[in-house]
């Protein structure tokens, strides 16, 4: 019941994000420090590790295949092994996993890092080679790259380029010299470029690198071992009803449409609350407050910010649960430091025994009960679950209360938590609902 009970917990603070807690770091620069770092995880080598974060990422897929064994009645094993009945196998949950795992993080623009880091650690660079304007995007079975946000041309001579995103079309209206001309490039495209490439609107002229941001996906599922989530804990719900969904409509005996349908229905709705999460709500630097624009605003505002040390004090996001320090911090002896303050939406509370208080305040706790009861006669299948189905829309129907409360409760409700995130609102990656392109 404890897991019922901690999903119902975490839908509840992905729907109302009332749980904030102020995290307050202190980075040190000593010719190591990244320019990006994670609050959610450590996976990608060229980003800073935070352990101490309260969005660290702690969920598994094993959590997500025990998880979803109770729910089938099967032996719940997690991915050690499959004992349970022949409607399913192991490799039926991984194939699952790793398919809506990969929609996920390319819908929600999530789990974004710099690139490329093929084992072995330091990465091999990625260039574009002189007298030429076109790359391919590397791909390794331990990291594959899902979309390209954000490149930054440094040559081996002259000054750093961060390069606009454009398309080829573009590229030959407004540049009558395209392709003409041998050097240092000022946009970059993917929509004429062939998959997995990356083309630029000049010959480059001198040796050089890449510093890329792209939706990052690690390596394939691989029982016995574990594999991480990639997305934010509380919202691992998400990822299992999409799993459910494709494990459901299998031309077997495990064949349940009704089912399916109501898995693929929460996974849509999920889908649609991260593309709008508000992680990050307010930052100070030194204790003075300072904006927190996406990568993409920063980079039209405080051109080429990190390679300026006068730029504008502000904490950059690349992404969900990925930030930089502007002005990057320098490297000094006597070594330099500063100190952060994040007011960030939180990991829910999860009771970690049956003792525990749940942490919800009193007119709350009747629906989390509801919600988590309701998650319990999945099983059931059936007339039997989609009557509870009345017990999620209770709970459904508190949070949306609980919001239109919560957004009378302050003079600037939509800016602290914005109906659409920074990163989509300075740079859409899908149009809006009913536009036509």
């Amino acid at each position: 019941m404890r897991l019922y009970l901690s999903e119902a917990l975490r839908v509840w603070q992905c729907l109302t994000q009332q749980y904030i807690i102020d995290w307050a770091p202190t980075f040190t620069q000593d010719g190591t420090l990244p320019t990006w770092n994670s609050t959610g995880n450590n996976f990608n080598p060229l980003v800073g590790s935070n352990p101490s974060s309260p969005r660290l990422q702690t969920l598994t897929d094993s959590y997500l295949y025990t998880f979803i064994q109770y729910h089938f009645i099967e032996p719940a094993t997690g991915s050690s092994g499959w004992t349970g009945t022949s409607q399913f196998t192991l490799q039926d949950f991984v194939n699952a996993f790793q398919r809506r795992r990969d929609q996920i993080l390319q819908l929600t623009d999530c789990n974004v890092g710099p690139f490329p880091f093929t084992p072995p650690f330091p990465s091999i660079p990625l260039s574009i080679t002189p007298n030429t304007n076109r790359v391919q995007i590397p791909d390794h079975s331990d990291q594959s790259i899902l979309d390209v946000r954000r490149v930054r041309y440094l040559p081996t001579s002259g000054s750093p380029v961060t390069l606009y995103r454009d398309d080829t079309m573009a590229m030959e209206y407004f540049d009558n010299q395209y392709l003409q001309t041998n050097e240092a490039p000022l946009t970059w495209d993917i929509l004429g470029s062939p998959q997995q490439f990356i083309t630029f609107d000049t010959l480059v002229n001198v040796p050089n690198t890449l510093d890329c941001l792209g939706i990052v996906a690690t390596s394939a599922a691989a029982p016995p071992a574990t594999n991480p989530l990639l997305i934010p804990d509380d919202f691992f719900w998400v990822l299992k009803y999409g799993m459910m969904a494709d494990l459901l409509v299998k031309e077997t005996e495990s064949k349940d449409l009704l089912r399916a349908a109501y898995c693929e229905q929460r996974f849509s709705e999920g889908v649609r609350i991260m593309m709008e999460l508000p992680w990050l709500l307010q930052a100070r630097i030194n204790n003075i407050p300072v904006d927190t624009p996406s990568f993409y605003e920063q980079d039209w505002e405080d051109y080429e910010w990190q390679s300026n040390p006068d730029a504008m004090s502000a904490i950059i996001r690349g992404g969900i649960d990925l930030f930089a320090i502007a002005p990057i911090i320098p490297t000094t002896n006597p070594q330099t430091s500063v100190g952060l303050n994040l007011s960030m939406v939180a990991n829910a509370v999860i009771p970690a025994t049956d003792a525990d208080f749940v942490q919800v305040s009193r007119e709350i706790l009747d629906v989390i009960l509801d919600e988590a009861e309701h998650l319990a006669q999945f099983k059931e299948g059936g007339q039997e679950m989609m009557e509870s189905v009345s017990l999620h829309q209770r709970f459904i129907a508190l949070a949306n209360e609980t919001n239109r409360r919560l957004k009378e409760s302050g003079i600037f409700p939509s800016d602290l938590r914005r109906p659409i995130s920074k990163e989509d609102e300075a740079e859409p990656r899908f149009a809006l609902e009913g536009e036509s392109k």
